[in-house]
């Protein structure tokens, strides 16, 4: 399997708030060896991550998009726990995210060497106050990775790829605001 979800906290972060746009800078990169985050297209962020990969070696790797999908028992979406309630994976900027999500990960897959095994986790940046740069979304979740609450996604969820050893843990960084 390329993408693990057993973490390994000796790896240093490389966060990926991941659009998926045609010629928009969609996606914002971040990790600790780098001195400004930057926002870039959505194929250059495939570049960008391949070749750090390559150079530097493994990253846990930290995807702002969907990474897991839940199918209740007559088969339809739905959210995969009360983290995403009313930001579910299925509907709205969610189904985005997961199609980017699955076309990002399928390429990392298909131009990193063989054997190399990649710790990944969903960072999950709903309830924003107000919209945000996506190069200051990926440092968010570098910066903010400790201390965000942790999720694991309902019994019956499915990881998006099955490259994907096991359903990721989701990380929120915002929780939703009341009233």
């Amino acid at each position: 399997m390329r993408f693990t979800n057993l973490i390994d906290q000796d790896l240093p972060l490389l966060a990926v708030d991941l659009g998926y746009s045609y010629r928009q800078k969609s996606c914002g990169i971040a990790h600790h060896h780098l001195s400004q985050p930057f926002a870039c297209e959505f194929g250059q962020a495939i570049e960008y991550c391949v070749g750090l990969i390559t150079d530097s070696g493994p990253h846990l790797l930290v995807l702002e998009a969907v990474l897991s999908t839940y199918h209740n028992d007559a088969h339809n979406p739905e959210i995969r726990g009360a983290f995403e309630k009313g930001r579910g994976w299925y509907h709205g900027p969610g189904v985005t995210t997961f199609a980017a999500a699955l076309r990002f990960l399928q390429e990392l897959d298909r131009r990193l060497p063989r054997g190399l095994q990649l710790p990944i986790v969903e960072g999950f940046l709903s309830y924003k106050p107000q919209r945000s740069a996506h190069q200051v979304d990926a440092q968010r979740l570098v910066d903010e990775f400790e201390h965000a609450e942790r999720f694991i996604p309902r019994e019956g969820s499915e990881s998006i790829l099955s490259i994907i050893e096991a359903v990721p843990e989701v990380r929120r960084y915002n929780a939703p605001t009341t009233g």
